[in-house]
């Protein structure tokens, strides 16, 4: 077996030198010189492609699972800030450091806690003067006013307790 190995290395390596003179000698290879080099290389040939095929079929799934893995999360971001009121806020982050209730026509609540170090973050929800009306998630802004949160990674970033894995 190992005969044979070297015997068949040693004739690769004088096709791939006599390749390589080809062009230096200034003539063309005829089509039976490059149909035996072709024969014999057989092998190697089918291999490059493969693997060629091989990378580029784990590349298109790799790509694949990780678009389908982001769009998991963006879904999971949007249901937890869709469904988010004031009494699952409070259930979820704890105690807010302050709530403010307007009543107008509709009534307008304010809670705000503090995230990360000192930033307060102020969550808006409104809803109507009745007493079954549901809660409608306004905005979310930081103390100052000057930054908000306007898409649901933003949102479930500022305060992490919104995301439903925690």
């Amino acid at each position: 077996m190992e005969k044979a190995w070297r015997s068949w290395e040693q004739t690769l390596r004088a096709e791939i030198a006599a390749l390589i003179d080809i062009p230096r000698a200034r003539g063309y290879p005829s089509l039976a010189e490059c149909a035996r080099i072709l024969r014999r290389t057989w092998r190697a040939w089918w291999i490059a492609t493969g693997a060629i095929f091989g990378l580029i079929a784990v590349i298109t799934l790799v790509e694949g699972v990780t678009e389908r893995w982001r769009n998991a999360r963006e879904i999971r971001y949007e249901q937890a800030v869709a469904s988010v009121t004031p009494d699952r806020l409070i259930a979820r982050c704890g105690q807010p450091a302050e709530v403010v209730t307007k009543t107008y026509p509709i009534v307008m609540r304010t809670i705000s806690y503090r995230f990360k170090g000192d930033k307060k973050v102020m969550l808006v929800f409104s809803r109507t003067a009745q007493e079954k009306s549901d809660w409608l998630f306004l905005a979310m802004k930081d103390e100052s006013g000057t930054r908000s949160y306007d898409t649901p990674v933003t949102k479930i970033a500022a305060p992490p307790c919104l995301d439903s894995k925690e």
